[in-house]
């Protein structure tokens, strides 16, 4: 028989279970006892569901909702369950979630201001301060931006392993110098702060507009080449693009040398080259590897694109 609360919600067993089956596959696969709670658990209920194994639990108060494993995003959801509300994903898990350097699982690094989790030996805790502008939700789950996720990163790493997550970044498209300076300054004293500042500035667009070594290759290379510059970072339908020839509608990409080669990545290389042919362009990409090791082959290819 199906009973239901004031408010209309279904508290027969089965309602209770859809109930609680919706909100796991929104989180990633976990719950809180909160959670389970609000959906009409008693106490005992909850009891009686992990010892047959139906919740599995995590952290203190949180469970999996009958996974034996659990991936990545489940951690990181149940990590930020058992923290306070504004608790979001920081410093090596937030990288991770953005793709911008590989990292552990665990232990899951959260940015919190309570002590809820602190004492987990799976979730280290910074207390800190957060302001709204800094996390964004992401695959719901709260995480810092990627602005305030490198300054977070960049006291605990060495010169070039912070050079490299900077220029991911850029090949990721979520590089943005003026976020990561106004993020420096709401933390002047903030530890490794001075090196990523000099590191923002060696990074600025020179006179030729270019924003990564790997983009002062390429430029290097068509000018040894006596080859027409192009447009740099242009902007065509909505989106920067690296290099620009308007006459022949050419347009190459320039790959980092890890960072494509992942599905997600490709995918979205793929995606944005649908793009530009749709919009009347041709694209072309050229590897890291091709443009500092074959420089010579990959003039001859141009200079064939450039004529048509």
């Amino acid at each position: 028989m199906r009973t239901q609360s004031p408010n209309g919600r279904d508290r027969s067993p089965n309602g209770r279970d859809r109930t609680i089956g919706a909100l796991a596959d929104r989180q990633h696969g976990v719950v809180s006892h909160a959670q389970l709670r609000k959906a009409g658990l008693s106490g005992q209920a909850i009891g009686r569901a992990v010892r047959a194994g139906r919740l599995r639990p995590v952290f203190r108060g949180i469970y999996s909702v009958g996974h034996a494993i659990m991936h990545r995003k489940g951690w990181w959801m149940a990590a930020l369950l058992a923290c306070d509300e504004a608790a979001a994903l920081s410093h090596t898990s937030a990288a991770a979630l953005w793709g911008l350097r590989n990292a552990p699982t665990l232990p899951v690094e959260i940015i919190a201001s309570g002590d809820r989790g602190r004492k987990h030996e799976r979730i280290r805790t910074h207390r800190m301060r957060l302001e709204p502008s800094d996390s964004v939700v992401l695959d719901g789950l709260r995480v810092t931006t990627p602005a305030r996720t490198i300054v977070d990163l960049a006291g605990g790493l060495s010169a070039r392993s912070l050079r490299e997550t900077v220029e991911r970044a850029q090949d990721l498209r979520r590089f943005d110098p003026a976020k990561i300076g106004a993020a420096l300054a709401r933390a002047p004293s903030r530890l490794g702060g001075g090196g990523l500042a000099d590191l923002l500035e060696l990074l600025q667009p020179d006179a030729d507009n270019a924003r990564s070594h790997l983009e002062r290759l390429f430029i290097a290379l068509l000018r040894k080449a006596s080859l027409p510059m192009p447009e740099v970072n242009a902007v065509i339908g909505g989106l920067k693009r690296d290099f620009v020839w308007p006459d022949p509608r050419l347009v190459v990409e320039t790959d980092g040398y890890r960072y494509h080669a992942s599905k997600q990545a490709q995918r979205r290389d793929r995606r944005r080259d649908r793009q530009l042919t749709a919009l009347g362009w041709r694209p072309v990409r050229f590897t890291y590897e091709e443009v500092a090791f074959e420089p010579a082959e990959i003039a001859r290819e141009l200079i064939t694109l450039l004529r048509r």
